[in-house]
């Protein structure tokens, strides 16, 4: 294993001993696993976060009922992005399995097999039950074209936060959260005190600076081309999005956001500085821990208004791995609809339906339902171009730019487009 910390390796321990996941006797899904391919050994590159410490422990399960070896090499996302597109551009051919994000799949997806059949292809290899997932969700985390080339495993997308507490003092319902970005903006003024903010803008040069943008963009009716398929950045929604974000929920937000991403969103919430927040399901585990939130026993959630960003990861299958089958038969089981309620139960983040549902998982996880709305709900994601990541980083520039008053907005919205064009043209993805 590399790139582990000392912390990612015990909070996984924690989330795995929390829930007696290696103690159950194995599911059905487990049992019926052949020993076709025992001695054989998968190479994966997995993530290095406390969730991908828990499951790469967990599937110790599926190694025992096989006995194929599974090898773990755990890493960033970003590390894992550049080694897993590495290693199938230039046919090194280290892994068998990627863990990845859907932003990759335009790069991978040549490299990948085409899973919507490898239930039929592995003898023992669990039904892929494929109607057992949000059927959009689905798309965004798999489709490349007409091939299938990855499974999902962990689901995620943007929310809506509150703190209910703060909602009451302000008049203001606790049960009803806005049904619009200008009702966020609204009750960030009526939420908005002495110490008391009424949003948790994260307006640094950082990924969550762009997912805002691409949320607020999308809920107001935006789309990244035109119909020609030109970007359309500095379109009406464009300059609206980035206007406000930068007149309205950056006026209500704490001051010194200029540098915050994920860390300082949920810290703003949990210790009560903001009142209302922008947040993916990741930062629930701190929210509702009473020991490290002041709102733990006052949050409220619901999907953000209008349109939610996808965020998650999925599992493939290297389509020149030596140890296809084996490999196959790995990712059918892992994401499985047995196997991801147990999932569910340790991560409480699960893709399918019928884990969303799960008793046992949404009664440790209070946020799972409102997850599962959110997933079936209006379903955004980041620009479907292989250059997403350097686009990402152009939003959230400009959209820090408006936010720190270096640049009125329609100039930044139109600098974004100018820059956007610039990226597409240079890499060749304008239409012809």
């Amino acid at each position: 294993m590399s790139g582990i910390t000392r912390r990612a390796l015990a909070t996984g321990a924690l989330l795995l001993a929390a829930t007696g996941a290696r103690a159950q006797s194995p599911s059905e899904a487990t049992r019926n696993l052949p020993k076709t391919y025992s001695g054989a050994t998968l190479n994966i590159l997995w993530a290095n976060d406390p969730v991908g410490i828990a499951l790469a422990a967990f599937s110790k399960e599926f190694s025992e009922a096989t006995g194929i070896a599974l090898n773990f090499t755990n890493a960033s996302s970003d590390d894992r992005q550049q080694k897993s597109i590495l290693d199938t551009t230039t046919k090194t051919n280290a892994f068998d399995i990627y863990m990845n994000a859907y932003q990759w799949k335009q790069q991978l997806a040549p490299y990948l097999i085409d899973h919507a059949h490898i239930d039929q292809e592995v003898k023992g290899c669990p039904p892929l039950d494929l109607a057992d997932f949000p059927s959009r969700a689905l798309d965004v985390y798999t489709k490349v074209g007409g091939k299938m080339m990855a499974i999902p495993l962990l689901g995620s997308a943007t929310f809506l936060v509150w703190n209910r507490k703060a909602y009451r003092e302000a008049g203001l319902d606790p049960d009803s959260p806005p049904a619009d970005w200008q009702g966020v903006y609204d009750n960030g003024l009526k939420l908005k005190a002495e110490k008391r903010y009424g949003f948790n803008m994260p307006a640094g040069k950082a990924i969550q600076c762009a997912c805002a943008w691409i949320t607020v963009f999308h809920a107001m009716g935006g789309s990244y081309t035109d119909a020609k398929g030109f970007p359309a950045f500095n379109s009406e929604a464009g300059q609206k999005a980035t206007r406000f974000i930068a007149e309205r929920l950056q006026k209500v937000s704490p001051p010194g956001n200029l540098t915050w991403d994920f860390p300082e969103m949920v810290s703003a919430v949990a210790n009560g500085t903001s009142a209302q927040g922008f947040m993916w399901p990741g930062g629930f585990s701190t929210l509702l821990d009473p020991q490290r939130s002041q709102v733990a026993n006052d949050l409220g959630w619901a999907p953000t208004p209008g349109a939610v960003l996808l965020g998650g990861w999925a599992l493939s299958v290297n389509a020149s791995s030596k140890s296809l089958d084996a490999a196959k038969l790995f990712v059918g089981w892992l994401t499985s609809r047995e196997i991801s309620a147990r999932v569910a139960r340790i991560t409480g983040q699960p893709c399918r339906v019928s884990a969303f549902k799960d008793k046992e998982a949404s009664a440790k996880f209070r946020q799972l339902p409102a997850v599962l709305q959110s997933m079936e709900g209006p379903v955004a994601m980041y620009m479907p171009i292989p250059d997403n990541g350097q686009v990402n980083i152009i939003i959230a520039d400009e959209t820090n730019a408006a936010c720190a008053g270096t640049k009125s907005p329609e100039d930044a919205s139109r600098d974004m487009q100018d820059k956007v064009y610039a990226l597409m043209k240079r890499r060749g993805n304008l239409p012809g």
